[in-house]
């Protein structure tokens, strides 16, 4: 599976393993009913990686959303002058 995933591929995925969703976002599958998201990111130079929640828990449309807000967030912009 590559690029997006479909909802049908994601309920029959059974074989372990990272399924890249696209933008740091992975299906990991440990066995054949456990399924979570999780969100790649690097920080200071190291890959990190944020679980996001169980596949049941959590929609294929609300992947999205949870993943921005884990996201590091950066400080208000600064005016210069």
């Amino acid at each position: 599976m590559a690029g997006r995933l479909k909802r049908l591929d994601v309920e029959r995925e059974t074989k372990p393993g990272k399924y890249a969703d696209g933008d740091g976002l992975y299906l990991i599958v440990t066995g054949p009913s456990a399924k979570s998201w999780s969100y790649r990111y690097w920080k200071d130079g190291k890959e990190r990686w944020h679980g996001l929640g169980s596949f049941k828990d959590v929609s294929l449309k609300g992947r999205i959303p949870e993943k921005r807000a884990t996201r590091p967030r950066r400080g208000p912009p600064t005016r210069q002058g």
